[in-house]
């Protein structure tokens, strides 16, 4: 009896171990790679992605377009536009120059499956609608997985950061293949089959159990 209990304390010790896997920068890095042939808008495609020290490098109609990241405590930051604001504080039109951080974005928000919420999904609009309601410079959506944060540079500038919180709710588990997994579907499926296994382990031992007492 006392090894059935240890069995059924590692059998529910194991699944938190599956969806506590938290990516490492490397393996974001891989993912951001294999960003490559895909449209991002009407007429505008990503061909193909590179990463340096410092940058991330699409070549989008054949022209090389630079985005720069930092990484420091499980948070991956890169650097988008840039918006103006009166003297009210209010966003003067719609940012600027936001294109190419905004594509990196939605490609990772997408791949991380999160579900959608509009008041977490951050394109420009949204950034200079919550700037302009509520005047705060830091966002994260309701499942701590990405946010934004809006970075005063000059009196009347701020610049557009994304974040992609690696420990969030829906981090982006894997290498980026198109064949590979997603990380919900596949942690589902893994946690699936420890039980049915444990279930036929639990079976087999009470069988044998009661054949040897016989």
């Amino acid at each position: 009896m006392k090894k059935v209990l240890l069995f059924l304390i590692v059998l529910f010790i194991l699944p938190i171990t599956v969806f506590a896997k938290t990516p490492t920068l490397e393996e974001t890095l891989d993912v951001i790679r294999n960003i490559k042939n895909i449209t991002v808008i009407e007429g505008v495609t990503i061909e193909s992605t590179r990463v340096d020290d410092d940058y991330i490098i699409f070549t989008i109609d054949g022209k090389e377009e630079y985005i720069k990241y930092r990484f420091a405590d499980n948070k991956f930051s890169f650097d988008g536009g840039y918006f103006l604001v009166d003297s009210n504080n209010k966003v003067i039109g719609v940012p600027f120059d936001n294109e190419y951080a905004f594509f990196l974005y939605s490609i990772l928000e997408n791949k991380s499956l999160i579900p959608y919420d509009e008041n977490g999904y951050y394109n420009t609009n949204k950034i200079r609608d919550l700037f302009n309601n509520n005047f705060s410079t830091h966002y994260k959506e309701s499942s701590n997985t990405f946010g934004v944060d809006l970075v005063k540079i000059e009196e009347n500038k701020y610049k557009i950061v994304y974040n992609y919180y690696l420990d969030g709710d829906y981090p982006i588990i894997g290498y980026g293949s198109d064949d590979i997994d997603n990380p919900a579907t596949g942690n589902y499926n893994l946690l699936i089959t420890i039980m049915l296994i444990a279930v036929l382990c639990i079976g087999i031992y009470s069988y044998v159990n009661r054949k040897k007492k016989a």
